[in-house]
């Protein structure tokens, strides 16, 4: 494989600019024909739609950092995720395979006045990049496909120390929470809960991401980034799906099934 000014030296090295494209390119081939498509809005995301669930494979490109990420949402509530954990992946992996990579790249610093980018060693590239496509293949993939609605909701509320579970929730919740750290957990499983018609259980995680929504959203009302939009969108939510539990709850079944049907056909507002 040939490279540009600023890509090679003596053909065994890949600068980061063109490692992301390169490592982009395949993913997206890769993983075409098992059915992800591009983000509609964000770059260098892959998304696949199956029922209830959205899988996620993007890049963590900070740095020096050249790493893939995994996530996984309850297309009816995607306001939280389901990440994959890469410490349990790796443990995994090498008890099983005795890779021999941590399976993300590592950059090595510019050495010379050429080289302006951080770069990774051609052999280093080729060698994470086999066994990426190994966990893919083996484990991430395989273990998305066989991940139930249920069994993602329950992740927002208890985590597991097993190492075959290899995804977690973001934060699990936890009402004591003096933050807002685990607010988009409380509310992807309260709505879950409402559209199983588990009121009773899903109104305090309801209650309590509403207030964390709104407290986190004083002083950014009429911010019109997609990070501010989303929330508001979820807040609006929340608020009328509360309004409707107080005053008219006959229309309550209908309204969350109004609701989450709008937030599925329209997933992507709600996603970070």
């Amino acid at each position: 494989m040939k490279y540009g000014k600023d890509r090679t030296v003596n053909g065994d090295i890949i600068n980061k600019k063109d490692a992301i494209q390169l490592v982009r390119k395949r993913l997206k081939e890769m993983l075409k024909p098992l059915g992800f498509q591009p983000h509609p809005r964000s770059k260098g995301r892959l998304m696949r739609i199956r029922g209830d669930l959205i899988d996620e494979v993007s890049l963590r490109t900070d740095g020096h950092n050249l790493e893939p990420w995994y996530f996984m949402y309850y297309r009816k509530a995607p306001f939280a995720y389901l990440k994959l954990d890469e410490g349990k992946l790796w443990r995994v992996m090498k008890a099983r395979e005795n890779i021999s990579t941590h399976l993300r790249w590592h950059g090595e610093f510019p050495k010379s006045p050429e080289q302006k980018h951080y770069y990774y060693k051609a052999e280093h590239f080729e060698a994470v990049w086999r066994e990426v496509v190994l966990a893919l293949e083996q484990y991430v993939l395989p273990y998305m496909e066989a991940m139930s609605v249920e069994k993602l909701l329950a992740f927002m509320i208890k985590g597991s120390g097993v190492d075959e579970e290899f995804f977690r929730a973001g934060q699990t919740v936890f009402f004591y929470d003096k933050y807002f750290r685990c607010m988009s957990e409380a509310a992807v499983y309260g709505i879950s809960m409402w559209i199983l018609g588990n009121y009773v259980e899903g109104l305090p995680y309801i209650i309590f991401a509403q207030n964390k929504f709104r407290h986190w959203l004083e002083g950014h009302e009429q911010e019109t980034e997609h990070f501010y939009k989303r929330i508001g969108r979820t807040l609006e939510m929340l608020d009328e799906l509360i309004e409707i539990y107080v005053r008219r709850r006959e229309e309550l079944e209908m309204t969350v099934q109004r609701l989450t049907d709008q937030i599925s056909e329209n997933w992507a507002d709600y996603i970070s």
